[in-house]
């Protein structure tokens, strides 16, 4: 409301462009309120409670107005909008527009109302930012108020924004709350993915990690599950689609767990080393097309033994190997060939003993090296990352 109420300009393309009202004067005259009735002076909280006021007003002094109602948590209801409508009636106004803001349309509202979700006034705000300051400073303060929702976990439901990018970098040092809200949104892009679905046997419905917990850290990832593992598996049995959010790099990784069913754990073994190397030469060749497009990025391999004093303690790193995979594969370009560490990485994988010895492989998005992450079609450059991993994926079935 601050922002139209500043930028009139700004209010005439909120009007039309999402209510989709022409006002019947210039914007510029219109008076613009806050949880406040018109004619009346501010009142404070327990009021604005106990009289149920709407979150905005527009109006002209004509009986023209638009009221506005805006949940994030709570629950719109249609009993609302209908006492506010009857309430501008009693002050006089004719023509009356009724506009809600939710996380998600609601099922039933009144009929006449135009509902808005707000990612979709988030998009608005920042296709008008570079004009705006005030639509900037809505959408910045947008992006502040769901990372602290969702640092709170009172957020579970819906988004107040949409995924426009990854934008970490020297302008824009990683925080991880924000890495929280960044992760969440592209999680929601990715699980209605159609080419994962198809491609990968990826299934979007199925739950990711439990919880994110935390407000501190440089790091934040989730996953995606695999067809080959039912509701009720546990998803450490199976190869899975992990998406993580660094302080310096964004990577889409194939994670194979320590504890990797038979099935995968078998076919890995009976690849050989020889077998395995030819299978990270499909890989880098799969991943040629993304390589084009996003010439920074890295094809890259990691193997992690950990131990955990406790379930949700910080697990120790007791060793760590990792290197672009293309150091595996003879091709006379950078990198430089170096198979022994190829080697080293798929011995510690078969000869694991009792460790609790994880690999991945996928590829690492610099934000130094990698503007198009800064893109909402970045979210097409992780999917392709892993959909390039499908012989290894295939391993497991």
């Amino acid at each position: 409301m601050t922002a139209i109420n500043k930028d009139r300009k700004l209010l005439r393309l909120f009007l039309c462009e999402l209510v989709k009202v022409k006002a019947p004067i210039d914007p510029s005259k219109l008076s613009v309120l806050e949880q406040q009735y018109p004619g009346d002076e501010a009142p404070d909280e327990k009021d604005i409670e106990r009289r149920g006021i709407p979150d905005g007003w527009i109006f002209d002094e004509k009986g023209w107005c638009v009221f506005i109602e805006t949940k994030v948590i709570a629950k719109l209801g249609a009993d609302q909008i209908n006492r506010h409508r009857h309430t501008a009636e009693r002050r006089g106004f004719q023509d009356i527009t009724a506009v809600t803001i939710s996380p998600n349309v609601p099922a039933s509202l009144p009929a006449g109302t135009v509902p808005l979700e707000w990612r979709s006034v988030y998009a608005w705000l920042r296709r008008h930012s570079s004009d705006s300051m005030w639509a900037a400073a809505a959408a910045d303060y947008l992006e502040i108020a769901e990372a602290n929702l969702i640092g709170t976990e009172q957020f579970v439901e819906g988004t107040l924004t949409m995924f426009s990018g990854f934008h970490f970098g020297p302008d824009h040092p990683f925080s991880y709350l924000e890495g929280k809200r960044v992760l969440r949104l592209a999680m929601n892009e990715l699980r209605s993915h159609k080419e994962l679905v198809d491609g990968l046997g990826m299934k979007g419905k199925a739950l990711g990690r439990a919880a994110i917990t935390g407000r501190q850290g440089d790091a934040v990832w989730d996953f995606l599950s695999l067809s080959a593992a039912t509701e009720e598996a546990n998803f450490t049995k199976y190869p899975h689609l992990t998406l993580g959010i660094l302080s310096q790099a964004v990577e889409a990784m194939v994670t194979v767990p320590h504890a990797v069913n038979n099935v995968m754990r078998r076919n890995l073994i009976k690849l050989g080393e020889a077998g395995f190397r030819a299978l990270a030469k499909d890989i880098v060749s799969d991943l040629k097309p993304l390589l084009r497009d996003c010439e920074g990025a890295t094809p890259w391999f990691r193997g992690v033994q950990r131990r955990y004093p406790s379930q949700r303690a910080t697990p120790f790193v007791d060793a760590r190997i990792e290197f672009d995979l293309r150091t595996a594969i003879p091709s006379g370009g950078p990198p430089k060939t170096q198979p022994r560490w190829l080697s080293a990485a798929y011995g510690s994988f078969v000869n694991k003993e009792s460790s609790n010895y994880q690999i991945q492989i996928g590829v690492m998005f610099r934000y130094d090296r990698c503007p198009e992450l800064r893109d909402a079609d970045a979210i097409d450059l992780i999917a392709s990352a892993w959909l390039a991993c499908k012989s290894l994926v295939d391993l497991a079935r």
